[in-house]
């Protein structure tokens, strides 16, 4: 049904592998000498060839199928099959990705999220760069809480044939993704000559969760033949799986640079005493959690096909996704109003290396206290317990239908229409229990510690209150309608011209944001810096307050064995698991003017963004055996993409309630902004792109390519980059008795409907040598160019008069990425007997980055208080985000006889998780180098079934978070990177029992 040569899957095309497919005009006119060498399938692919003594199953098999779309394809691409069903080789997309060269993968649950590991990965980077395109079988999908691309680990291995990643796409390739596009291939029913049965079981479980949780999935696929209707075929594949995991970390709260001329007044004269160096650099404390997760991923997929004669094919394919996660938060963090707080106990001294950094000492705080009435003693360190859970729920379902139509020998006719729909739910919700740890000695050498003389402190409930809560509630919804058509032509008898394509597509994108996404809710239920609600009533005590509302926890084995206080009081599983409960037992106990539950529905909260695109493109694919002396073949294209975005919000002033004490220090312009008001605004932007594409492969010899390929890419801002809004608020502080004074302005953005997409100029050159059906050798350069780069960045506006710190994305000028990988695979077939079942895979991929303009944040001494405008400073230039300098993958495989086995390593170098850690540190975060072993092992009990264990982190990895360089008012730089957390998550294994008939 496809004529053309095309290796790529042609945009709107079936599951179909995008394997070379020849016209019949073309496969007539080249078969003598071009192809003799080469036994064919009906689709243009090389035959499974059978090894003496080797069966071509599993591992190998998918090898050679990956191995074979690579050699023939007309671009750039690199895969990972699964030619047994229900058969990639990792338990999700994400982890199958980060097997590929040039394809890394951030262990967070969200890529901007240096505090929340994820045992299972979540952001794919292609070369360093996260503006990945996702398509499932050839067509544009998106999850609603990732705004353009579907989140890869929210979509079932169990479900996929393949994946295909696009380094460099030609034209016809949807535009999209400036790093490479991703494509989840599926199944259809045409791809089997008959009936066929799947199924496959297994049960999960980690080694620090220590909870066991099951998978399974089902497949059923046929295909009918009919006297006068044609050929029939339908499938059904659903999958369900569930993941428990846990991760402890431990976070050092920022360095601050002492002495420092803006905030001596902090310190007690011997804060330097006992180091080498006149200046020294001292952290606010630590901190250490727990986190459980609890995963549930539900996927159901059909594809009907109808073949009434030899030239027409209908289809529909029909996808669902369903994402549960949960998880709880113990997490024990220090809540001192600024870092710049901690000194040395009375009569002790800090100890510090040859640089002036502390390495240990008992930490004790000068920060005021409170009234006497409330009994905190002095030096005490502020501190919360947060018991945290957040529930996220996300469903994906595309729907798409399509024919093809051979309107002659040489002409093919395509097209589908699509429909995708996403909703993303999440509920966070924390209650802070408070207390004030009693001088410690703390240590950051190694894994960091921290000692109290007397642990029996943090045992009595009578030393623990509520301190306050914190909600945030996030509904999202987007749902987009695409029409798409094709026209193929191809030329016959004739020695340059192979095939033309030509296509229109055209989108229509509405997208709804319920409760702006940056908006976290936090507010006072006790507190002492409130005396006028307090003194007299007292704080809310845990031995005071209904006992249900409070629980100690004990986190066992905590880091595998770290010295930490590990028992402490929390907030109840049975006040934060229940929202509703809790809003009315908080509402009961805390003062007029506290923590009031988030909203949802408002008018202002409501932002919502419409977007049609329409997108017009041509190919030329051509090709010569004789003319340059050595055959080569090619394909020049351009794509013309037109993009209507409107944006529509509303600016959010702070409310009267917000005011802090008295409003005589507030001018009547100042006090004026306290309205509470909504007031809406509006966005809108147009914009073209002419994107034009060159590729090239001069076939050296049967065995030997080169490849050159040049093209240009977009990448439009993601969905919540565009949002239409801001909310305005005022930090407060100040000494004893002065504590409404406001300290600076600030507002938080949702979005910028202003920004221009991401463009990039790119070039790639490939040499690839094919020894053996299973075996290759291939190496690649690349240049990339980028154009207004995004990143979030503090700007200074003025509102009503009045200065504010804007927090929010901005286009922050150019960009470049260059580099190479090197990729090499084999099966050791010349080995005797049992060994030549050995075989490897490696690949290594070189970054190199320009940096980007140095981004704006706020002073370190500030940043866990008050961050107004005449606090933001300007950062030194940074690499672009997610960009690893070296990494690669080492994979050990085995398959013989009825055995076969993976075992894999992969790592990457140091890279920036964010520009700016906003709401804790507002510091750079980095990601210090990570490597992991996984391995699988499988026996085949028979033809049809086999058994298997896979295992996960067998090397019990640490995630190590850095911090830095610190920018200071002053003008100061630390530029020093210094640990901000390390993380430990589970090993996990899995026992997974396989069956296909």
């Amino acid at each position: 049904m496809a004529f053309g040569q095309d290796n790529t899957q042609a945009p709107g095309a079936t599951t179909q592998a995008p394997a070379a497919k020849d016209s019949k005009a073309d496969a007539t006119k080249k078969a003598d000498a071009k192809k003799k060498d080469e036994t064919k399938k009906d689709d243009g692919q090389k035959e499974v060839q059978n090894l003496d003594g080797v069966t071509v199953t599993g591992i190998r098999a998918a090898l050679e199928s990956a191995q074979s779309l690579k050699q023939n394809s007309s671009q750039i691409v690199d895969s990972v099959t699964a030619t047994d069903m229900m058969a990639l080789p990792d338990r999700s997309v994400t982890e199958t990705l980060q097997r590929i060269s040039g394809v890394t993968v951030d262990h967070f649950l969200a890529d901007n999220d240096p505090d929340h590991p994820s045992s299972e990965g979540s952001g794919v980077l292609i070369r360093g760069l996260p503006y990945v395109s996702s398509q499932l079988n050839g067509r544009d999908s998106f999850s609603a809480n990732n705004g353009r691309s579907l989140g890869f680990e929210d979509v079932p291995a169990e479900l996929m044939a393949g994946v295909d990643v696009y380094k460099n796409p030609s034209a016809e390739i949807i535009e999209g993704g400036i790093a490479g596009t991703v494509n989840l291939r599926t199944r259809m029913p045409f791809d089997n000559p008959g009936q066929v049965t799947a199924f496959s079981f297994g049960v999960n479980e980690g080694d620090m969760a220590q909870k066991s949780k099951p998978s399974t999935s089902f497949l059923y696929s046929n295909r009918w033949k009919t006297d006068d209707a044609g050929e029939f075929g339908a499938l059904f594949d659903v999958s369900y799986s569930e993941l428990a995991s846990r991760n402890d970390g431990i976070q050092t709260n920022p360095y601050v640079m002492r002495p420092d001329a803006t905030d001596t007044s902090y310190y007690a004269p011997n804060i330097a005493a006992g180091s080498p160096t006149s200046t020294v650099y001292v952290p606010g404390d630590i901190n250490y959690l727990e986190m459980n997760m609890q995963r549930r991923r539900i996927g159901l997929y059909g594809a009907l096909q109808w073949r009434p004669n030899d030239d027409l094919e209908f289809y529909s394919q029909f996808f669902r996704s369903d994402y549960n996660l949960q998880w709880q938060q113990y997490n024990v963090q220090t809540n001192e109003s600024a870092y710049n707080n901690v000194l040395p106990a009375p009569g002790t001294e800090f100890n510090y290396n040859g640089q002036g950094v502390f390495q240990s000492g008992t930490v004790a705080s000068d920060a005021w206290r409170g009234s006497s009435t409330m009994g905190i003693p002095n030096g005490y360190v502020n501190y919360y317990t947060d018991n945290r859970i957040q529930t996220q729920f996300t469903r994906t379902t595309d729907w798409s239908n399509g024919f093809k139509y051979n309107i002659n020998d040489h002409i093919l006719l395509s097209g589908d229409v699509q429909f995708v729909k996403s909703i993303a739910n999440t509920q966070d919700f924390s209650v802070f229990g408070q207390f004030y740890m009693p001088p410690a000695n703390v240590s950051v050498v190694g894994t960091p510690s921290l000692t109290l003389a007397d642990p029996s402190y943090l045992a009595n409930p009578g030393n623990y209150y509520l301190g306050a809560a914190m909600d945030h509630l996030e509904h999202d919804w987007a749902e987009q309608r695409t029409v798409r058509l094709d026209l193929e032509y191809n030329f016959q008898d004739n020695n340059w011209l192979q095939f033309f394509r030509v296509g229109a597509r055209a989108t229509d994108r509405d997208a709804h944001s319920d409760n702006t996404n940056g908006n976290y809710n936090w507010g006072p239920i006790s507190q002492i810096w409130d005396a006028s609600k307090y003194t007299s009533t007292g704080l809310d005590w845990f031995n005071q307050i209904p006992s249900w509302m409070s629980q100690q926890i004990n986190m066992s084995n905590f880091y595998r064995g770290a010295n930490l206080p590990t028992t402490l009081w929390f907030p109840s599983n049975a006040l934060v698991g229940n929202y509703q409960k809790a809003i009315q037992a908080l509402y009961a106990i805390e003062a007029a003017g506290g923590w009031q539950a988030q909203q949802t529905g408002l008018p202002g909260e409501d932002n919502h963004l419409g977007e049609n695109t329409q997108a017009l493109y041509g190919v030329l694919y051509f090709g010569n055996d004789t003319f340059l002396g050595i055959p080569f073949d090619g394909n020049i294209g351009a794509r013309y993409v037109n993009t209507d975005v409107r944006s529509n919000g509303s600016i959010l002033y702070p409310s009267a309630s917000n005011i802090s004490g008295s409003t005589s220090t507030l001018t009547p312009e100042q006090l004026a902004l306290f309205s509470g008001a909504y007031v809406p605004i509006e966005g809108k932007a147009s914009y073209h792109n002419l994107l034009p594409s060159f590729n090239i492969r001069f076939k050296l010899t049967d065995d030997l390519q080169l490849r050159l390929a040049a093209s240009k890419a977009m990448t439009r801002p993601d969905i919540n980059q565009l949002n239409s809004y801001m909310k305005l608020g005022a930090s407060w502080g100040g000494p004893a008795g002065q504590e409404s004074t406001i300290q600076g302005w600030t507002a938080s953005t949702g979005g910028n409907p202003a920004l221009k997409p991401m463009e990039a100029n790119q070039f790639d050159s490939a040499l690839e040598w094919y020894f053996s059906p299973t075996g290759m050798l291939y190496t690649t350069v690349f240049y990339k160019e980028i154009k207004n780069y995004i990143t979030n960045e503090v700007t200074t506006e003025t509102i009503s008069g009045q200065e504010f710190a804007v927090t929010g994305p901005q286009n922050a000028g150019t960009g470049r990425v260059s580099g190479a990988e090197a990729g090499y695979s084999q099966f050791f077939d010349f080995l005797p007997g049992a060994w030549k079942g050995l075989g490897v895979q490696a690949n290594y991929t070189f970054l190199h980055s320009s940096k980007i303009a140095g981004t704006t944040s706020c002073d370190p001494d500030h940043a866990n208080g008050s961050c107004g405008a005449s606090y933001v400073v300007t950062n030194p230039p940074l690499p672009m985000a997610g960009l690893s300098q070296n990494s690669y993958n080492l994979i050990g495989m085995y398959e013989y006889s009825n055995w076969s086995a993976r075992l894999a390593w992969s790592w990457r170098s140091r890279y920036l998780i964010t520009s700016e850690d906003s709401g804790d540190t507002y510091l750079p975060m980095w990601n210090d180098s990570f490597g992991q072993l996984d391995a699988s092992v499988f026996y085949k009990i028979n033809k049809n079934m086999q058994i298997g264990l896979q295992m996960n982190n067998l090397t019990n990895s640490t995630t190590r978070v850095l911090m830095g360089p610190s920018t200071y008012v002053s003008g100061a730089v630390d530029p020093n990177l210094y640990t901000r957390a390390i993380f430990q998550n589970d090993r996990r294994y899995e026992i997974v029992f396989r069956g296909t008939f």
